[in-house]
């Protein structure tokens, strides 16, 4: 009888000790504070650095050129296309603005959406003139032309904003993130081409100055231009970023991004910056 006692007392603590056991495994230890800060929330802040450019000019005109090609049966055969020469330019600017923006935060996974606005100036213009000459036959008479091409073109642009979508990793108090989004950029653009050539009957050479050219024989002056002024453009920047925070409420932050403005009339503009920040989380 004293054995089965014992067996009944053994067999009705076990079930509450393994069930203990268990507890403990499935965290009813206490747990430590976790190994990141908490990022969820608005924030804004401000941001100063460097953005250096590339323009490339050397598309422009080319749609004015071909249409222009069209217009006089003297150009068939000569490669208008090929008389620009215009070329890329490098430069850059101090660039400053502010920034709003909010978090979410899964454990150490952080994503948000934010919006900047930002100053800066920057500004280029390009004029190329090329001339060559050809023998043509009009009216079966073979002439020496003067073919002149002259392309021009400017840019400037001085505001910009940003919508950007953030993926970060909470790592104690570093919030390294990725971001990519799309901008919208005032750009002042302008481009210009000029066609004329001129023309004596071989053979006599060809005037290099066809205001002083004689009449009656072919010739022609054609322009097409285009200018915009104060018009917004889209385009889109992505790049790397890391955020530290300093307290609860107060964190820096630096930054790399490329930023393809999509400007008009065939000019390539686009920006890489590096800037540096202070922000307030609410």
């Amino acid at each position: 009888m004293r054995w089965l006692i014992c067996a009944l007392v053994v067999l009705g603590w076990a079930p509450r000790a393994f069930a203990q056991d268990f507890d403990m495994l499935r965290g009813a230890l206490p747990v430590g504070p976790p190994a990141y800060s908490n990022w969820s929330g608005p924030y804004a802040g401000g941001m100063v650095g460097e953005n250096w450019y590339g323009v490339d000019f050397t598309r422009v005109g080319q749609s004015y050129i071909s249409t222009i090609s069209t217009l006089d049966a003297n150009f068939t055969g000569i490669p208008l296309s090929q008389f620009p020469r215009l070329t890329s330019f490098d430069s850059s600017d101090l660039v400053y603005g502010g920034f709003v923006g909010d978090n979410f935060q899964f454990e150490d996974a952080v994503i948000g959406f934010e919006f900047d606005f930002n100053k800066f100036d920057e500004s280029s213009s390009i004029v190329d003139a090329e001339s060559h000459n050809y023998f043509i036959t009009a009216n079966t008479t073979l002439y020496e032309a003067h073919y002149t091409v002259t392309t021009s073109a400017s840019e400037s642009i001085s505001d910009y904003g940003e919508l950007r979508a953030r993926f970060g990793w909470a790592f104690g108090n570093f919030l390294p993130y990725a971001f990519g989004g799309v901008t919208y950029s005032q750009i002042d653009a302008a481009s210009s081409v000029n066609v004329n050539y001129c023309s004596e009957p071989s053979p006599i050479p060809a005037p290099a100055n066809c205001k002083n050219a004689p009449a009656g024989n072919p010739g022609g002056n054609w322009t097409l231009s285009a200018q915009s002024t104060g018009k917004w453009y889209p385009g889109y920047t992505f790049g790397l970023g890391l955020d530290y925070a300093l307290s609860q409420h107060v964190f820096i932050r630096g930054e790399g991004q490329y930023i393809a403005f999509n400007a008009p009339y065939g000019i390539g503009l686009s920006a890489s910056s590096a800037r540096l920040g202070l922000g307030l989380k609410f």
